[in-house]
């Protein structure tokens, strides 16, 4: 569906679906846990972030939508040898934003930071996986055919 409307980038897929109101008609069956949401950076600069808010909280789950800014790696900044103790300083905030959360799993769109919380991970909530992003819970969250 969003590589038919020309959104190749999945981060953008869930701003597809808000505008266009395509989930307003699915009889969603997301789990009853809270979320805790990081913005991907490129989305929050341009306030593009509450398109994947609105349409988790239409499928059914609670997002605590952190007011998180960047999470350190600006796509391979945090990467390089130069800029890595200032990428993990910034990842430390996102950190202590993610511990305060009531959040019990947290989803994240953009690719950098999903890998940036992962690593960052001392609850040991994602056991070496990456958290997932928001289309994978609405997938989830689909209803089973009939």
């Amino acid at each position: 569906m969003c590589l038919q409307a020309g959104y190749a980038n999945a981060a953008y897929c869930c701003g597809y679906v808000d505008r266009e109101g395509l989930d307003e008609h699915i009889d969603f069956d997301a789990p009853p846990e809270p979320l805790t949401y990081h913005g991907h950076c490129p989305q929050t600069a341009t306030k593009r972030d509450h398109h994947a808010v609105g349409v988790l909280w239409r499928a059914g789950y609670e997002v605590d939508a952190l007011d998180s800014g960047c999470c350190g790696m600006a796509d391979s900044f945090g990467d390089e040898k130069e800029y890595y103790s200032m990428s993990k300083a910034i990842a430390g905030l996102l950190s202590e934003q993610v511990a305060a959360s009531e959040g019990s799993q947290v989803v994240a769109p953009g690719a950098p930071c999903r890998s940036q919380l992962a690593e960052m991970d001392d609850t040991g909530q994602f056991d070496g996986e990456t958290p997932p992003h928001p289309v994978e819970l609405l997938a989830a969250a689909l209803p089973e055919p009939t």
